[in-house]
């Protein structure tokens, strides 16, 4: 990739940070009350990416737990997760210093997460990373969440740029197409879900140069 982009958008959860620990312990305050067996954070790792209700949904068949308990659990979790969203979350790897370089040489940055928008500008500000993102589109601020092109759209629209000026960052397969979908390159964090994308980077200084 030798082009050069105006805009760099990235995913949240398990791209710029590893927010798994946090979501785990509230699964599991959730689970515990339908006394459901807790979840791993590896297990979360695993099932990330789709928003709240999927991974709730796919936590509870995980512990295998009876479907009819996913409502339940969903607004348990939801409760737990946002009293405290940042209490063992971390920033992977060099994402702080690569996002701020990436900023301070005019490359707009956004976050496009099919978290709410409230709890990743929350998640951002607490990690630091707040600080260099332009604009953040959680999943609660479009009609249908990624892959949907329309929410990566509206991250381009708010950065002012066209998808052939920017570049998506993301660790599953959703990130991968709602890239293909919407007409952005893609670049794949080699810490996400094994065999996605073409274009895959260890570190996020290897990104720099790209854009």
């Amino acid at each position: 990739m030798t082009r050069t982009y105006k805009a760099a958008v990235f995913d949240l959860d398990g791209t710029l940070v590893d927010s798994a620990p946090d979501i785990a312990r509230a699964l599991n305050v959730a689970l515990s009350r339908r006394s459901l067996p807790p979840v791993t954070a590896d297990e979360v790792r695993g099932i990330l990416g789709e928003g709240a209700r999927s991974l709730v949904a796919r936590a509870v068949g995980l512990v295998r737990g009876p479907e009819s308990a996913v409502d339940d659990v969903l607004a348990d979790y939801t409760a737990a997760y946002t009293v405290d969203p940042v209490v063992e979350t971390t920033v992977y790897r060099d994402a702080l210093d690569a996002v701020a370089a990436l900023r301070a040489e005019g490359v707009a940055i956004g976050v496009c997460t099919n978290k709410r928008s409230r709890l990743a500008h929350r998640v951002l500000e607490s990690t630091g990373l707040g600080t260099h993102v332009d604009t953040v589109v959680g999943i609660d601020e479009v009609a249908a969440g990624k892959p949907d092109p329309q929410h990566l759209q509206a991250a381009l629209d708010r950065l002012s740029v066209s998808p052939a000026d920017a570049l998506y960052v993301g660790d599953t397969a959703i990130d991968a197409e709602a890239a293909r979908r919407t007409g952005v390159d893609y670049v794949h964090v080699a810490w996400g879900h094994h065999g996605v994308g073409e274009s895959v980077i260890e570190r996020f200084a290897e990104l720099v140069p790209r854009i």
